[in-house]
């Protein structure tokens, strides 16, 4: 007891003297390149009032436009046909003139729309912080998108696109006529512009990351990677509310803290943390309505795992300030880190 006391009293004693090793002010950031929005909405949107007849002038400035993420919107996201086909501008067309789609134009317009100049300079501030911890890692594009609700988050090594269309509102009416089968209502609770900044970081930080540092062996690999995003998300977007991480409501950021000691006797047995089959240990970590693990109650948020993964870094780190993010991402050993973590620090 006393040995925790005064572990917990230096800890706080050194954040207050010192403050936090990992913060970074981004007004003394200076990226290499100027930080880049695209906007391939309203050109979109635009193709409404046009006729099917081609128009290889505005295909070539549409395409030109948008770079390298034309091939990516057309043939990836939307799977319109090749970009370089001259033909494929008049399936674009019919695309924006579909009444449904047409529809959601409108939507993007009077509701997520006008979140992504917040959102833009959000995550404006959060990658040239990104730049300061990892200045040989690039930095990429944002690009608004209406994604046909195909993708929320499009990452890629050079770009990070947003289906503005995900963002309409949770009580949009375009929202509540979402096939349920397809869109749960707990996803369509998350369809709100208040995740918009949060879900675009935290999407580009997992795929951006993954091929390098995500393992998924253990349950307690998919625990120190997500702790591992999480905490380094945190130190980018210090301005978000943690709860918007996890795409959760208050009520159930409440619930995770309150129970945080009960949900980690839960997971700690070793025959949980170190569980290899991928569908037995994957409840933890995927979406729903709530986490169906172990004896997690129905009233709980989902991803309770992802959230331990977080609590447990954070408790690490704490021990480690002498630490860089480039060092936690490059941490393997994932047993100092479940050692450091103490629930009830």
């Amino acid at each position: 007891m006393v040995l925790t006391f005064l572990i917990t009293f230096s800890l706080v004693y050194w954040f207050s003297k010192d403050g936090n090793p990992w913060a970074v002010d981004p007004a003394d950031v200076a990226l290499p390149e100027p930080f880049e929005v695209v906007d391939a909405v309203a050109p979109v949107a635009a193709l409404r009032d046009v006729q099917i007849a081609p128009d290889e002038e505005r295909w070539n400035a549409l395409r030109e436009a948008w770079g390298a993420f034309a091939p990516l919107y057309i043939e990836d996201v939307l799977q319109l046909g090749p970009v370089d086909v001259d033909t494929t501008f008049a399936a674009l067309v019919r695309f924006a003139q579909h009444p449904d789609i047409a529809a959601t134009f409108d939507a993007i317009d009077t509701t997520s729309g006008r979140a992504t100049a917040a959102a833009a300079e959000q995550l404006e501030r959060s990658f040239k912080r990104f730049h300061r911890h990892f200045p040989e890692e690039p930095v990429p594009t944002v690009v608004w998108m209406n994604s046909a609700f195909n993708y929320a988050v499009f990452p890629t090594p050079d770009h990070l696109a947003v289906g503005l269309d995900w963002f309409l509102g949770r009580d949009h009416p375009i929202v509540g006529r979402l096939a349920p089968e397809v869109f749960p209502g707990y996803l369509r609770d998350r369809m709100d512009p208040e995740f918009l900044a949060a879900d675009a970081l935290r999407g580009w930080l997992l795929v951006h990351f993954a091929e390098r540092y995500h393992r998924t062996q253990t349950c307690a690999d998919e625990l120190l990677f997500w702790g591992k995003v999480l905490f380094v998300m945190d130190q980018l977007a210090p301005e978000l509310d943690d709860r918007l991480w996890m795409d959760w409501s208050a009520d159930q950021m409440a619930w995770a803290v309150e129970n945080e000691r009960a949900v980690w006797l839960e997971l700690q047995p070793q025959s949980i943390l170190f569980e290899r089959d991928f569908g037995r240990y994957n409840r933890w970590f995927v979406e729903g309505p709530f986490t169906r693990a172990a004896d997690i109650p129905q009233n709980s948020p989902d991803r309770l795992g992802a959230w331990m993964g977080y609590r447990i870094v954070a408790d690490y780190m704490a021990d480690h300030p002498e630490l860089s993010l480039r060092d936690l991402l490059e941490t393997k050993d994932v047993t100092p880190v479940l050692k450091a973590y103490r629930p009830d620090r």
